[in-house]
């Protein structure tokens, strides 16, 4: 079954994406990896980059066809899109949005830095960055795509996981997407509302 995750930044996405790959035998594929490697091509940061693709969304165009193709191509694997936009480009895929209050994002995201792509002096930077960065990422989906990945109607389970380990929110997901494959029920978990 495919599956598309997104989220907010520092939510534990990827976290979450590894885990299913070892324990379950996803593969994944991260729009968020091209994105950064992009990013260090380009001697920039994530968010200048974000910024970038205000004024030519075509690497975004070119991510979002080929979730698409491989959501077509590959609709029997069991298959992981970590994506802003793959709920909305991925064809029949159980679609789950993480998210976390922004400070706690901000500390995990100072534990797991990414390079000079995504480097923070302090949880304060951190945080006010990783809110700049969602907020250009959406305007800029919104611009281009007219949906907002913001609203957790597009998604069959919104989890926060402020308060979870990443065990705890695999072990949710397995257990919704068993539920899913059967009848088609969408869950919200009841923190978020």
């Amino acid at each position: 079954m495919l599956i598309s995750i997104t989220g907010r930044l520092g939510s534990g996405k990827s976290t979450v994406c590894n885990i299913m790959k070892e324990r379950y035998g996803y593969e994944i594929f991260s729009t968020g990896t091209i994105n950064r490697e992009y990013a260090r091509r380009l001697g920039i940061t994530t968010l200048e980059l974000n910024k970038r693709l205000n004024d030519d969304p075509s690497l975004d165009h070119e991510i979002d066809g080929t979730v698409t193709k491989l959501s077509e191509e590959r609709k029997e694997d069991k298959l992981i899109f970590d994506s802003r936009m793959a709920w909305h480009f991925a064809k029949n895929t159980f679609k789950i949005f993480l998210t976390i209050e922004p400070m706690e994002a901000a500390k995990r995201v100072m534990k797991n830095q990414r390079g000079c792509e995504e480097h923070y002096e302090n949880v304060d930077e951190a945080c006010a960055k990783l809110i700049e960065r969602s907020r250009v990422e959406r305007d800029r989906f919104v611009d281009i795509y007219g949906v907002d990945y913001y609203d957790y109607n597009n998604f069959n389970i919104v989890i926060d996981t402020t308060s979870r380990t990443p065990d705890e929110v695999v072990a949710l997901i397995m257990e919704n997407l068993e539920a899913y494959g059967k009848d088609q029920t969408a869950f919200v978990s009841p923190k978020v509302m």
